[in-house]
């Protein structure tokens, strides 16, 4: 099977993340995408996320009703600080007989080289960094080394590439201009994500749970 990872803290999981999971998912010809919660990120500060359960809670309601979607609690039961090398290994271990490729953002490539073992990543593993609106990324101009920056080229939408070990992508989609952050700053100040920044479901439980509004910690 061909299994897209889509990484990252989901604080809280809205539109757009399932909108490039989807796209990917169509355009590569994957089986499913997989929503890795991350419970310690190397270069978030844990005391500005909200709790590992309610993070979770969150991509579980967003994702029932998606056949092809699936939420993952793999680096959340681990406990420690996850790093994308040690997921892509354990899997590509775990099920040989499976390709993998982890989706992130393009904001992703500008700090590339801060990611442990970053070389060994592109070499040995496949990425799909999606275009972020707003974020232009110019691949000669990364701050990796050639070798590393001949792994990735850009493709279009209307392509459909086949992942591979060694060969990662930066594809521009049409992806919704939503982020968490503006997400949790309208909780913050009293207003209300619309229902297409966020499913009905995941900000019901966010109401439930007073996660986000001033004074409340989410922990």
């Amino acid at each position: 099977m061909k299994i897209g990872i889509l990484g990252g803290t989901f604080d809280p999981i809205h539109r757009g993340h399932s909108y490039v999971a989807r796209c990917v998912l169509r355009m590569f010809s994957l089986n499913h995408v997989l929503f890795m919660v991350s419970k310690l990120p190397p270069h978030k500060e844990k005391d500005d996320l909200t709790s590992p359960f309610h993070r979770y809670a969150m991509v579980v309601l967003d994702l029932l009703d998606d056949r092809d979607l699936y939420p993952s609690p793999w680096e959340l039961e681990r406990g420690t600080l996850s790093y994308t090398i040690e997921t892509l290994q354990y899997f590509a271990r775990r099920h040989p007989g499976d390709e993998y490729c982890f989706i992130s953002g393009s904001d992703s490539l500008h700090e590339i080289h801060l990611w442990k073992d970053y070389g060994k990543l592109l070499r040995e593993h496949c990425f799909i960094f999606v275009q972020r609106p707003g974020i232009e990324v110019d691949l000669d101009k990364l701050g990796v080394s050639a070798s590393s920056r001949g792994t990735i080229r850009a493709v279009c939408e209307k392509e459909r590439p086949t992942i591979r070990p060694g060969q990662s992508f930066l594809i521009a989609i049409n992806a919704p201009a939503v982020s968490s952050t503006s997400i949790r700053e309208m909780i913050v100040s009293g207003k209300q994500p619309s229902a297409d920044m966020v499913s009905p479901a995941v900000l019901q439980y966010i109401r439930r749970h007073r996660l986000y509004e001033k004074g409340q910690s989410g922990s």
